[in-house]
């Protein structure tokens, strides 16, 4: 996939054709867009709205008028966002940084791991590897504290119809639930993947990511093949701000996708 380069100080505006409630905290605002034409998955843009402030959010949709922004409330610009209703706008800029890898794939079985929100940012990368199959092996592990906290539950059973391996844990579970409790690193004991030779992209809590690439090296995958996303609190998305520089790296321009082997030497190592 080429990367695309839009007008970085450009804010564009969008208007809300639909919300979606996925859970108490966590809508899917789908925004009809005219003037961006192309991004890859693992891109964000920042989602602004006028006396609120500016927030980088991952795309979680494949490229179309319409951008898909899974939003969760942790603060006050999420918060207000929360507020907008169907009709309203909001302006973005972007898109920024770098997307997942897909070349290194090719031929390769493929290993997602997901924690809580963190399925947003993959999502467009599984639907991507549906839209251009290879005969890759492609295993989907995912972890959210509830059953209730399970976000698109539609689009994971689709998943399923199109072969992809979906294992789902939670870390509690209700009366209803009869599937796995525990760390989503517990599912990758069972998993029958050759793991020298496969590529994992990684997406999740920072707590959630650091177990992970720790069991991954364990199985011996290598460095360049564990690939993982990094958050930091953004200000510009440009690498101007410094808000996001560790170590050698800002996160906003040399990221937010990055292998373990590009950062396994710097003050940001896992």
């Amino acid at each position: 996939m080429k990367k695309v380069e839009m007008n970085p100080y450009m804010l564009i505006k969008g208007r809300i054709s639909e919300i979606l409630n996925l859970t108490p905290d966590v809508k899917l605002f789908k925004v009809r867009i005219d003037g961006i034409k192309d991004y890859l998955p693992g891109q964000f843009f920042m989602v602004s709205l006028w006396g609120a402030g500016e927030v980088p959010i991952s795309v979680t949709s494949l490229p179309s008028d319409v951008l898909e922004f899974c939003i969760k409330k942790v603060g006050r610009v999420t918060g207000e966002i929360h507020n907008l209703e169907v009709g309203q706008y909001i302006y973005i800029r972007g898109p920024y940084g770098n997307g997942f890898p897909t070349d290194i794939a090719n031929k390769r079985g493929i290993l997602m791991i997901a924690g809580g929100i963190g399925i947003s940012p993959l999502r467009p990368l599984i639907e991507w590897l549906i839209k251009y199959p290879k005969g890759r092996q492609i295993i989907f592990f995912y972890g959210s504290k509830t059953p209730k906290e399970i976000l698109f539950l539609d689009d994971i059973e689709r998943w399923r119809r199109n072969g992809i391996g979906v294992h789902l844990t939670v870390d509690m579970a209700d009366k209803k639930w009869n599937g796995p409790v525990g760390l989503v690193t517990e599912l990758l004991k069972s998993v029958n993947l050759n793991f020298e030779d496969a590529i994992s992209y990684i997406c999740g809590p920072p707590v959630m990511i650091k177990a992970t690439v720790k069991e991954l090296l364990s199985f011996s995958m290598p460095e360049e093949r564990i690939v993982t996303t990094l958050e930091a609190h953004m200000k510009c998305g440009i690498g101007k701000c410094g808000h996001c520089y560790e170590g050698s790296k800002y996160i906003c321009i040399d990221g937010p996708i990055f292998t373990y082997k590009e950062i396994v030497d710097y003050a940001l190592s896992l």
